[in-house]
């Protein structure tokens, strides 16, 4: 069973355009308005509505392209989760592996 976490990480978008990303922030599902979590198994869940898919079926708007939905890279969305130190802290090393294995190359 996959292990979940509350989503902080860096705009991987941003990231993608060379940009720094900003500061680690929540991310939040734009349909519902509820708090996406991610698991070991590289999907996102709600935690409104419940809907859950692989990360390479989301795309990203921050506050630097509010209405401007983006789609990232598995490099740039490894490089956005493996840098926030909620998720690599809390979840741990392996849980941080099994992401990355899970996460695939799109």
């Amino acid at each position: 069973m996959a292990q979940y976490f509350d989503l902080v990480i860096r705009c991987p978008a941003c990231i993608a355009d060379g940009k720094d990303g900003k500061v680690p922030a929540p991310w939040y599902h734009h349909s519902c308005g509820g708090g996406l979590q991610i698991g070991d198994d590289a999907n996102y869940r709600c935690k409104r509505c419940n809907v859950s898919s692989h990360v390479q079926n989301w795309r990203y708007a921050c506050e630097a392209h509010e209405s401007d939905f983006r789609p990232t890279s598995s490099a740039h969305l490894a490089n956005a989760v493996s840098t926030a130190g909620q998720i690599t802290s809390i979840a741990g090393r392996q849980w941080l592996l099994t992401f990355l294995q899970n996460l695939g190359d799109w």
